[in-house]
């Protein structure tokens, strides 16, 4: 006993010896006490933060007084289908990325030592645990923001009941993390229960208001409905169920945090430098503002292999290749169907306010701006739903054998997206016809699915075969319209598909029950066959351009 504590205490000695070493290398190459504009820069944002939360929650209650808040089963709903939706984010990223993260030196250098690995490791666990607080309290107080905007009346308890859910749910996830890092083969099974929140969460925002027994039950579906059920207890006054709820989690927390400091000493060295590249290259892809790139990052971590039998029609290999490619990245189409019921809950929110609550005229501006936003979750939807175009232009070696011209396999991309774009209709089109579902908001919905789905996908492409990020339109000045040229060259795909939906959104959402839609749908296939031969033309074109 007496030999294996002293081994110990040498262990500790020697990593306490090396950590120094390495402190005392770091200040003397560093730049050594953060400088004063640095500092300053950092209080402002901070302060400016503070600032404009405060004013959210303020203001808030009023706010969805003013719009009608339609509180009740309605805000339940929305809020639990929010928090399923923000836990399966925060369970994937930090799957994906880790929390626990080394430089390339420690590792190579440090770890290797004959030393304590935790002495080492926990704190940069605990570095993980105060970045997650601060994400929760962002993401708390943007919680308590849309209770108070649902309900429409102001209440003392709900800013810090989901302030400290959302603590608690930002804990889970970093102990989830960690636990995964010490075991990797969990990662399966974590992604497939992310995967199943963020599904429930989009089902409860079409079944819960018109069944609300289903929200109580999404609710105990994992630590997302935990905490939205407690920030929507606290709105409405219940104070036994978000006591119930928060003490759940609260509880969750510490003991899963206990269970991650306890296990970090045993992370393998293979997974440290796996998550430290991936962590390097997802930084690098948002400093450079290359959404590619970021998404390459997170699929890296998170591949899956799935096999379709090969036909024998040489044609149908372009939709072959597209089915592999959606089948092998199942979050791509878990990310369509997220946007698609976003958007068709936010069309049903905005005709219920419009027709509901008093209002004057609505002027041009405020009606475009309006389409615009409401059509946003449908070219999200089909920028998901184009991986397979994204597949095959950050890998050009991947169509060098195939019997097809480049443009032809360009506009081949259309078929699979818009099928699936068809059946997302369809389905919406049968959940219409069940009693107590806003029937014609959905059929609205998948009337601009069914005609402008092709339009949709094919200003995707034009993204998608546009090559690097443009940075030479950045123009050398201060000045802030000098990043008007790139803004337009990177929104282009996006304004083509507003301009085909966004009219028919506000018609949808502005007209009066009853109304004709004749005139309406005409120009919405007019547009939408305007915008398909444009995208045809300028991706084969593109396709030519990059082969």
């Amino acid at each position: 006993m007496a030999v294996t504590t002293g081994l110990a205490r040498d262990e500790e000695d020697a990593t306490a010896e090396a950590m120094a070493q390495a402190a005392r290398a770091r200040r003397a190459r560093g730049p050594g006490r953060p400088r004063f504009d640095d500092v300053w820069a950092w209080v402002c944002v901070a302060v400016s933060t503070v600032v404009v939360l405060a004013g959210l929650v303020r203001s808030a209650p009023a706010v969805g007084h003013a719009l009608g808040a339609p509180g009740g089963a309605a805000a339940r709903t929305v809020l639990v289908a929010s928090g399923l939706l923000l836990w399966a984010a925060q369970a994937a990223l930090c799957v994906r990325l880790g929390p626990v993260l080394l430089g390339t030196a420690e590792i190579t250098w440090l770890l290797p030592l004959p030393g304590d690995r935790g002495r080492l490791l926990r704190p940069r666990l605990t570095r993980a645990v105060v970045v997650a607080t601060l994400a929760g309290l962002l993401t708390g107080t943007l919680a308590a923001a849309l209770a108070l905007l649902l309900e429409g009346r102001p209440r003392f308890a709900v800013l810090p009941v989901a302030l400290g859910a959302h603590l608690a749910l930002a804990w889970i996830a970093v102990a989830v993390g960690t636990l995964i890092e010490v075991r990797p083969a969990l990662a399966g099974r974590a992604r497939a229960l992310g995967t199943g929140s963020a599904v429930i969460g989009c089902a409860i925002v079409f079944t819960g208001p018109a069944v609300p027994s289903v929200t109580p039950l999404a609710a105990l579906c994992g630590p997302g409905g935990w905490a939205a059920w407690a920030t929507a207890g606290a709105a409405q006054g219940a104070p036994l169920a978000w006591s119930v709820a928060l003490g759940a989690l609260l509880l969750c927390a510490a003991v899963a945090l206990r269970a991650a400091f306890g296990a970090a000493a045993a992370i393998p060295t293979a997974e440290l430098l796996q998550r430290g590249r991936t962590s390097r290259r997802a930084a690098q892809g948002a400093t450079l503002l290359d959404l590619r790139a970021l998404t390459l990052v997170l699929q890296s971590a998170g591949r899956r292999r799935g096999r379709l039998r090969m036909p024998r029609s040489r044609w149908a290999v372009i939709v072959w290749r597209d089915a592999v490619v959606l089948l092998r990245h199942p979050g791509r189409l878990a990310a369509s169907l997220v946007a698609l019921s976003a958007g068709a809950a936010a069309t049903h929110l905005v005709a219920r306010w419009l027709s509901e609550s008093p209002h004057g005229p609505v002027g041009p501006l405020r009606s475009t701006a309006t389409g615009l936003i409401l059509a946003v979750p449908l070219y999200l939807a089909a920028v998901a739903l184009a991986e397979p175009a994204y597949q095959d232009t950050d890998r050009p070696r991947r169509a060098l054998l195939l019997p097809f011209p480049p443009g032809v396999l360009a506009v081949g991309h259309l078929a699979v997206p818009v099928l699936l774009l068809w059946a997302a209709a369809a389905a919406a089109w049968s959940v219409a016809h069940l009693p107590g579902t806003p029937a014609r908001d959905l059929t609205a919905y998948a009337t601009a699915l069914l005609l402008a789905g092709p339009s949709l996908v094919g200003s995707t492409l034009v993204g998608a075969y546009r090559g690097a990020p443009r940075y030479d339109l950045l123009a050398l000045s201060l000045d802030w319209y000098a990043a008007v040229p790139f803004v337009l060259w990177r929104l282009a795909p996006a304004l083509a598909a507003g301009f085909v939906v966004a009219p028919w959104l506000w018609h949808t959402v502005s007209a009066a029950p009853g109304a004709s839609d004749g005139s309406a749908v005409l120009w919405l296939a007019a547009r939408s066959a305007a915008v398909l031969a444009w995208s045809a033309h300028r991706v084969g074109r593109q396709a030519r351009d990059l082969s």
